[in-house]
């Protein structure tokens, strides 16, 4: 009996991590509601390069994760694409900026699309390391970071239900990378 739920699971699981899963949210601010879909992907380069206009990672260092306060906020490294500038790009400099770490490997998880503004977040799990104490984000936008343990990791994501999709992804490529 066990064998068999466990194999619908996991089949229910794989199903889900192939599909585009609607999702909502509400922003920041806590003025608007956001609503869009979260996809499971390898592969950026299916999506239309010029609306990708975000960038988030989920930054592993020494067994847990970095997150970062961004006003009021604890959340994961993320940011904006500058014009002229690839995601790849934008990410290692958003997580120059708001950690004060060095990029060491990429690996996509998947993507957000963001159906209001019309426009993809592209998500990353990155195995990172310090270049050395924090001090300060040069926008003024993330004043601290921290360390946390995976377990912790979904009280920080606030993208609704498909939380448990991103952070389960990373988690399963974590293994994969025996870290």
């Amino acid at each position: 009996m066990a064998l068999r739920w466990w194999w619908s699971a996991k089949i229910w699981f794989t199903i889900l991590n192939k599909m585009k899963i609607p999702t909502s949210w509400i922003s920041k601010t806590g003025k608007n509601k956001r609503d869009g879909y979260y996809e499971d992907t390898e592969d950026f380069s299916i999506l239309p390069q010029e609306k990708i206009q975000a960038v988030c990672a989920f930054c592993y260092y020494d067994g847990k994760y970095v997150i970062v306060k961004n006003g009021p906020h604890w959340e994961p490294v993320a940011g904006h694409v500058e014009p002229g500038e690839a995601p790849e790009q934008a990410l290692i400099r958003e997580i120059k900026e708001e950690s004060n770490m060095k990029v060491l490997k990429t690996f996509p998880v998947g993507y957000l699309y963001i159906k209001e503004v019309d426009i993809y977040q592209t998500l990353y799990l990155c195995l990172v390391e310090p270049f050395g104490p924090f001090t300060a984000d040069p926008d003024g936008g993330v004043t601290e970071i921290k360390l946390i343990p995976p377990a912790d990791l979904t009280k920080y994501v606030a993208w609704g239900d498909t939380a448990l999709l991103m952070t389960d992804k990373c988690e399963r490529l974590l293994k994969k990378l025996a870290l």
